[in-house]
């Protein structure tokens, strides 16, 4: 059980690492626009995943414990946005993501931590976990839905894009891996 655990554990890891690489070109654009943004309105925080550099890494475990404060940016809403929605970001602006819409495909997406109005910093999260939620169903897979929304339904058109898993019903875990155009 303890060995199942360590694997589980090590895959969680890898899904993160692959998802901080996919958005290292995005932190290297907008490290510019969050460090010139009002940081006493909104904290910004952009955490690197760490990589181990063996699997006998003494720290590894210390690092997968920080997995709930991994990789969140502060960026300008570019309409109003609640918390929880599943966002899209253009050019340093963040939009309800839309899966429908064939503009928005591949776009760096994430989920709001905070809600914004049109204007406002609005902080987004890229990877790790988000608490918060309200009936989430434990152990199912979130796919963006119209709107910036998310559901355990497959979408019938557009593009499937997990959002993530949820881990309890006021936890999600970001998964973003799964991008199949329908």
């Amino acid at each position: 059980m303890r060995k199942k655990m360590i694997y589980v554990l090590l895959l969680v890891l890898l899904i993160l690492t692959a998802i901080a690489l996919a958005f290292k070109k995005v932190f290297e654009r907008l490290d510019e626009k969050v460090e010139s943004t009002d940081t006493n309105t909104v904290p910004a925080q952009a955490s690197i995943l760490y990589v181990p550099t063996s699997s006998n890494d003494s720290s590894l475990q210390a690092k997968i414990s920080e997995l709930e404060n991994l990789t969140e940016i502060a960026l300008t809403a570019g309409e109003n946005i609640g918390f929880g929605k599943v966002v899209a970001i253009q050019n340093g602006t963040v939009y309800l993501f839309d899966p429908t819409d064939e503009d928005m495909y591949n776009l760096a997406i994430g989920i709001a931590k905070t809600s914004a109005v049109s204007g406002n910093l609005i902080r987004v999260a890229l990877a790790g976990k988000i608490n918060g939620f309200t009936g989430l169903e434990p152990n199912q897979t979130y796919y963006a839905t119209i709107a910036g929304g998310m559901s355990i339904d497959d979408p019938e058109s557009g593009m499937l894009r997990s959002v993530g898993i949820a881990i309890s019903s006021s936890e999600l875990l970001i998964d973003f891996s799964q991008k199949i155009e329908l």
